[in-house]
């Protein structure tokens, strides 16, 4: 039996539970759970709670000091469940990590799991990064799931920032007094209107999107306060900056036009722009190669990730995998199928085998390791 045979009924196990029983950003207590009794089982002790968050972890093989490390994701999305298949981030970085450490020989440095919570609202990456977990780290490996029969290496991401608008006016009966009222509702509607007429100049490379969380209270009464979110996305961080500028100057814009006031709030901490590796990804592509598959290399997709801002810190690369042969929207029903079924495992099990054999290359090979900050 082979040593990826050994593990394979346990990582299915895992990545089935974790996918039946969906949790949101910083609450994964009982997929954590699952996964820390796995690595137990396999004889690793896990490090929790790690870096101030208590669904974070840490497992490790290997001599003391500098680490190559594989990041696992857990959360779900909410009502969706695991539409963008964070079972399978868990379970091939799991599975790598498991793969890898049952071949740890002559290893240079540490090989390292670390289980990094709240990718979908918060990101948990940022919170270990202020804590100094990857202080140490020489390299980052990394997954996730698509779909289209589509393999693919050193995807770019977006950054993203997201703001709360905060529109104040005054309430007044909406049939006897209007004239009274200052509509705070107007006042968000006119920012969507601006930014439809915005995002038609925008760059492929740039996205903006919102929803509006508060819009009155009762439809006979006007709305003194509405807010609404709104998520900006761009390719570089320069053109991020800009964006968020012209934002704000269209809310205020807003604003004067139904003399209502605003207030504009960083309602997440800015994701930064994927800076893939390309000695990682070269590795990555060789690996898969051999395994019968031809990536992709570098292509946008215009989504975002916590990953992004380890990538800007530490050498950073990752997989792209197929859960279905079938195009399926992101964030989905039909995904959140899709990433428990047995073409998505399969998958999950190539990559599995890729992620390990690049982690041992750069837990063995200084000159390798070397080339990645070259």
């Amino acid at each position: 039996m082979s040593d990826l045979d050994r593990f394979r009924g346990d990582l299915v196990a895992l990545s089935r539970g974790i996918h039946a029983d969906p949790e949101l950003a910083y609450q994964e207590r009982r997929a954590v759970e699952r996964i820390t009794t796995l690595l137990a089982k396999h004889g690793h002790r896990a490090e929790r709670p790690l870096g101030g968050l208590e669904t974070a972890f840490r497992a490790r093989v290997g001599p003391p000091g500098p680490s190559v490390a594989f990041m696992a994701e857990y959360d779900a999305l909410p009502e969706v469940g695991h539409g963008c298949g964070h079972n399978l981030i868990a379970m091939t970085n799991v599975g790598g990590f498991l793969l890898a450490a049952a071949q740890a020989k002559d290893l240079q440095v540490g090989i390292e799991l670390i289980g990094t919570p709240a990718e979908e609202s918060g990101g948990g990456k940022l919170d270990l990064i202020d804590a100094g977990v990857f202080r140490d780290t020489v390299a980052t490996l990394y997954s996730h799931p698509g779909s289209d029969a589509h393999w693919a290496v050193s995807e770019r991401l977006l950054g993203i920032t997201v703001r709360r608008v905060i529109f104040e006016g005054f309430a007044s009966h909406a049939a006897v007094s209007p004239e009274k009222g200052r509509n705070a509702l107007t006042a968000l509607i006119a920012l969507f209107v601006a930014l439809d007429g915005w995002r038609q100049h925008l760059p492929s490379t740039a996205r903006v999107h919102g929803i509006v969380r508060e819009g009155g209270v009762a439809q006979n009464i006007i709305p003194s306060r509405a807010v609404g979110e709104f998520g900006l996305r761009a390719a570089e961080m320069t053109q991020l900056t800009e964006m968020i500028a012209h934002f704000e100057e269209m809310a205020n814009g807003a604003a004067l036009q139904t003399r209502t006031t605003v207030t504009i709030e960083e309602a997440m901490r800015a994701y930064l722009p994927m800076k893939p590796n390309k000695p990682l990804g070269d590795a990555l592509v060789n690996e898969l190669a051999q395994r019968g598959h031809e990536p992709g290399r570098d292509e946008l997709v215009t989504a975002s990730g916590d990953v992004g801002n380890v990538s800007q810190l530490v050498p950073t690369d990752y997989i792209g995998f197929p859960v279905s042969a079938e195009k399926l929207p992101g964030h989905s029903h039909a995904l959140r199928e899709a990433s428990v079924s047995d073409y998505a495992h399969e998958s999950a099990f190539v990559v599995i085998e890729a992620l390990a054999a690049t982690a041992l290359r750069i837990a063995r090979d200084k000159a390798f390791r070397d080339s990645l900050r070259g």
